[in-house]
Parts: structure tokens; C-alpha cells; sequence
């Protein structure tokens, strides 16, 4: 008889930052963010498969849960499936706003994969994802 394996679920302080953000803006859509997530860790909610992508770099080890509003819905989950023995370990990247493919962007970026000739794209992509948060805050 095989043991049993445990799903944990680990989060970078750049996802707790997500969190935080996904938190101070829109409170309902952190709410579907917290419900996935607590999906993900007990292992009814399986992502779909990402893949190496010229634009992105290679993401083939990570998987994509939808969450958010509408269809298809604005947010996306980007994790990684660390195993070790006992312990399935699910390694949140990022939580995100699926808009001009920002998600993966950022998830190649804080896994450092993110190909040359696309950083100037990303760095545009950010600055402008930040500065329509600032002017939301605004509001």
C-alpha cells in the first residue's frame, strides 16, 4: 500500500504582494482568488498545461487556473507542481490580470525566464498595468 501524498501550498512574498493587491482593490474578485487557491491545495482544481512560447520563454513546467469575471474570465493563476517524496508542493508564480498577457509576462519574469527581445515589451506592459492601478486608486 503506497503512502499518501500532501499537497501544500506555497506562496512567494511576491504572490502575498498579489494577494495584498487583489485585496485593497477588489475584495469579491480576491474572494474567487482564495476560493481557487484553496481548490488547487486540496487537489479538486487541476491548471492547464502552459508552454515554452518564443513571446514568454519556457513555462512548460507551470499550469494556469482561471478565475475572475466573465468568459473567459480576467485572471489567471500560474503555478509549478514541486514534488518531493510525501509532499506534493504547489509553488504559486503569480496571480494576475490575464490583460496583454500580462500574467505571463510577470510569471516568466519572477521565474527569470523571460527572453531578451521581450523585456522591453514586458517593461512597457508593467508600466502600464501600474499606471492604470494608480489612476484606479485615484478614484
Amino acid at each position: 500500500m503506497g503512502s499518501r501524498v500532501h499537497r501544500k501550498l506555497h506562496l512567494s512574498e511576491d504572490v502575498d504582494k498579489d494577494i495584498a493587491r487583489l485585496v485593497a482593490s477588489d475584495r469579491r474578485l480576491a474572494e474567487i482568488a482564495f476560493q481557487s487557491l484553496r481548490e488547487l491545495a486540496s487537489g479538486t482544481t487541476v491548471g492547464v498545461p502552459l508552454e515554452k512560447m518564443a513571446k514568454f520563454g519556457d513555462l512548460s513546467d507551470c499550469r494556469k487556473v482561471y478565475f475572475g469575471y466573465g468568459n473567459p474570465p480576467t485572471h489567471r493563476i500560474v503555478y509549478r507542481e514541486l514534488n518531493e517524496k510525501t509532499i506534493e508542493i504547489i509553488g504559486v508564480v503569480v496571480i494576475e490580470s490575464r490583460e496583454d498577457a500580462y500574467v505571463y509576462l510577470l510569471a516568466a519574469e519572477r521565474l527569470r525566464r523571460l527572453p531578451e527581445e521581450t523585456q522591453q515589451e514586458f517593461k512597457s506592459v508593467h508600466q502600464r498595468i501600474i499606471a492604470k492601478r494608480a489612476l484606479k486608486k485615484k478614484e
